[in-house]
């Protein structure tokens, strides 16, 4: 049997079209739908009368219409729900009008475009603050280790480390995350650790600063700060 052509149009959103023509291409175009993660995105942010949130982004072409419009959830609580099929995907959140017209005023957020990369994932749920980055501390430490402090000239960076035990690899792991501000971010924040060993010998150990800025990619990894010894 002649095997017939394909021709098939698909129209997503009004924006793209996709034009497959032959079954091989079909048959790609559905595997891929199917693989595309569904992401709900949250973001805390108090508006005015009168103004919505928006998700610009990459996908799209950065355009700002009532298709990226996030839904009011809370009185500060702004969700949207998005079928990425990008990767990565990149994207910032517009402060607009609810009713956009010609003469609508846009505010996007500072800093640089946010970044989401996936593996597997089928689903995800994403949470941000507005012109915030979140980053995630580990340090990988000696299992005596008692206490961990994280120490900043930024605030919000001040804080006692929680911990568990790696039994594995005989290591204790200390972790924390934080919101730091991208305009404090841009300005370079300074940050070292401080560790107790307590015990029958109890020493104290401060890491050398190091800076956090805008090109970290917002997780950072401990394992080769140096610590120097403070006398008790």
């Amino acid at each position: 049997m002649e095997q017939q052509s394909l021709r098939l149009l698909i129209q997503v959103d009004s924006r793209i079209k996709l034009i497959l023509n032959s079954q091989s291409h079909l048959i790609k175009f559905i595997n891929n739908l199917f693989s595309m993660p569904f992401i709900l995105f949250n973001v805390e942010i108090t508006l005015k009368y009168g103004q919505a949130l928006y998700l610009a982004n990459s996908q799209c072409n950065w355009i700002v219409d009532k298709i990226c419009r996030m839904i009011c959830i809370q009185d500060s609580l702004w969700q949207l729900s998005f079928e990425v099929s990008q990767k990565p995907f990149e994207y910032k959140y517009v402060i607009g009008d609810y009713f956009l017209s010609n003469e609508s005023y846009f505010q996007w957020e500072q800093g640089p475009n946010r970044i989401l990369n996936w593996k597997d994932e089928k689903s995800m749920n994403i949470k941000n603050r507005w012109e915030e980055r979140k980053i995630q501390f580990i340090l990988e430490s000696d299992p005596k280790i008692s206490v961990a402090i994280l120490m900043s000239n930024y605030n919000k960076i001040q804080k006692r480390l929680k911990n568990y035990k790696d039994k594995n690899n005989h290591q204790k792991v200390f972790y924390t995350s934080i919101y730091a501000d991208v305009n404090k971010m841009a300005e370079g924040i300074e940050v070292q650790y401080y560790l107790l060993l307590q015990g029958k010998n109890p020493c104290e150990l401060i890491s050398k600063p190091f800076t956090l800025d805008l090109s970290e990619q917002y997780s950072f990894d401990s394992k080769e700060l140096e610590f120097s010894k403070l006398s008790l």
